[in-house]
């Protein structure tokens, strides 16, 4: 049997910044959608390293499987010259929900939770090698 993708994303540049924004509740085939259509973008990137901004004020929720899946989709952002990730959570059930791959992830770039969009893209800008001044 054949899984329909629950969930949806968008992804855009701004400027080093992608800008992926969740919507929904989230099985793992939206992650390998995400992972799929992301290493496109990162290809056409180039060697330029990159920030991630995890938009999840409209994110629901993942199974375990999801967020199994988003991992390895972090992963490879890494290989694929990701330098920094924050995201923004709808609630702090949210952010617990996925503490333990932000514990992860803060072992292995540069890491933080921010409150909105104007508080992540001010922390980004401050990163080297990122900026952007574009607003969604």
């Amino acid at each position: 049997m054949q899984w329909s993708q629950h969930g949806s994303y968008t992804l855009n540049w701004q400027g080093n910044i992608l800008l992926a924004s969740y919507f929904g509740t989230w099985n793992d085939i939206a992650v390998k959608h995400l992972h799929r259509d992301a290493l496109l973008l990162w290809q056409a990137h180039g060697e330029k390293p990159w920030a991630l901004l995890s938009d999840g004020r409209q994110w629901e929720s993942a199974t375990a499987e999801a967020l199994d899946a988003w991992w390895l989709f972090f992963e490879d952002g890494l290989r694929h010259g990701m330098c920094a990730v924050t995201d923004i959570m709808p609630s702090d059930f949210h952010a617990m929900m996925v503490s333990p791959l932000a514990q992860r992830a803060s072992q292995l770039t540069r890491y933080t939770h921010s409150r909105d969009y104007d508080a992540a893209i001010a922390w980004l800008n401050q990163q080297p090698s990122i900026s952007s001044t574009q607003q969604p």
